[in-house]
């Protein structure tokens, strides 16, 4: 259970030709090789189950979720998790 030190990167994709838009979760570690993907929700409140799923706590949840939804982009920095967490979360392949 190795400790994995990165930003999470979180992006709205807006939808083309009929797909739905939607927000784009990605773990993009400090150093290492990695097979990351990203996770996707459908909305708002699938977004703040994501984040509170790797452990932040539901306020600062809200506020990256409100952020990215008026920014469109964000970086959340210096977040540490294991690599289990990652894993089951879909974050890491």
């Amino acid at each position: 259970m190795a400790k994995l030190t990165g930003n999470l990167r979180i992006t709205t994709v807006s939808g083309n030709a009929g797909a739905r838009p939607y927000y784009e979760v990605l773990f993009v570690p400090y150093a290492g090789r990695l097979a990351t993907k990203p996770v996707k929700a459908a909305s708002f409140d699938e977004l703040v189950a994501v984040l509170t799923d790797l452990k932040l706590n539901e306020d600062d949840a809200m506020r990256w979720a409100g952020k990215v939804r008026s920014e469109g982009v964000v970086l959340i920095n210096s977040v540490e998790r294991t690599d289990t967490l990652l894993r089951e979360r879909g974050l890491l392949a």
